[in-house]
């Protein structure tokens, strides 16, 4: 029960950090108005695929997803998961960039990013170093840490709306489903860890629809609290609307009269805890699939995926990086857990494996 709660603490941490930086500028592109139409769509689709995903593992009791597709063939661990565990470089190296950039504007104006880069990523390596273990007693401490001050960003940020800013309504028919970007949103989710862990830990859909809810509650006020502030007209004008809403927060009455601040530790215990897990799933892919030492695998990777998040030149390609790693991240979201599926449904073992739950 322990480790079920530990493991959707990391459900919903992940999601939390893919989600503040660039998640609310997708949702103000795609659609003027009815925001909450898009962010519910994605998460059902999200929904839906979690629960392929779950149905497909099930069948294959005491495997995570790389021993069913080793099972499959080597070939067909080496052609879906060599690519997934690539773009997972590519996703931890940005997303740590992406997350630097906001740390500095709030923090360290003055100090060059390349000393937080290097900071962040020794901490969150050296994490990934020790281990699942380690890991999820991590996102326990930071869960509690950071939900208190998500709390208080959503209350204090209540102060400054304006119910004027945001047009409720219905987009139909709701044309952003054609979107590219609708399906960026695909990319920003978290639940394909749940497959690293199968073997370790029998997994409850009714659990993690419970962090599935909570994330897209979060998700509504990542989106909304900036519209409520600024409306929509201007917070597509904004490189960050999240951090800019909550810099327009007076909390004079306390000992840091910047909510900003607040913002600002927060992504960096989710930044660290998100970065250990990539890099401890790119670690796990290639040890089980090319027979080497995980730790090899993850100090080589990891020191790859800083030179990449130090030649980046800057934010508009990062952001352009960003969203296309996204949209690969996307991709394979979509196809691992219907490969899963349909192997454990069609093969002889997932019937029996089936058979026995």
């Amino acid at each position: 029960m322990t480790q079920r709660i530990q493991i959707a603490a990391v459900f919903i941490i992940i999601h939390l950090s893919f989600g503040y930086v660039v998640y609310p500028n997708l949702i103000y592109m795609l659609t003027e108005t009815a925001h909450w139409e898009v962010i519910i769509c994605q998460g059902l689709l999200q929904l839906i695929l979690i629960w392929v995903y779950m149905k497909g593992l099930n069948y294959f009791p005491a495997q995570n997803v790389i021993d069913i597709y080793l099972k499959m063939g080597r070939w067909a661990a080496i052609i879906f998961l060599t690519p997934f565990a690539f773009n997972l470089i590519v996703l931890a190296s940005l997303n740590i960039r992406i997350h630097t950039e906001v740390i500095i504007s709030i923090f360290l104006p003055r100090t060059p990013y390349w000393a937080i880069l290097v900071l962040l990523f020794f901490i969150s390596v050296y994490t990934a170093l020790k281990g699942l273990g380690t890991i999820l007693r991590s996102a326990i401490f930071i869960f509690l840490f950071v939900i208190p001050l998500v709390v208080l960003n959503i209350f204090s940020s209540a102060v400054n709306f304006n119910i004027h800013n945001v047009t409720p309504g219905l987009n139909l028919p709701p044309k952003f489903l054609l979107e590219v970007k609708f399906f960026y949103l695909l990319g920003f989710s978290s639940f394909l860890f749940l497959g690293f862990i199968a073997s370790k830990t029998k997994l409850l859909f009714r659990q993690l629809f419970a962090a599935w809810a909570i994330v897209t509650l979060l998700s509504l006020s990542i989106v909304y609290i900036p519209l409520f502030i600024f409306g929509q007209d201007t917070v597509v004008t904004l490189k960050n609307p999240f951090l800019e809403a909550m810099d327009s927060i007076d909390i004079s009455w306390f000992s840091f009269n910047r909510q900003a601040i607040f913002f600002g530790v927060l992504l960096v215990g989710l930044v660290i805890l998100t970065s250990s897990v990539l890099f401890w799933m790119i670690g796990t892919i290639m040890q089980k699939v090319y027979k080497w030492n995980s730790s090899y695998w993850i100090s080589a990777f990891s020191f790859i995926a800083l030179i990449i998040a130090l030649v980046v030149p800057n934010k508009n390609l990062l952001e352009k990086y960003f969203l296309w790693s996204s949209g690969a991240q996307a991709f394979f979201m979509i196809i691992i857990p219907i490969t899963i599926f349909i192997y454990g449904f069609w093969s002889n073992g997932g019937v029996r494996g089936h058979g026995e739950k």
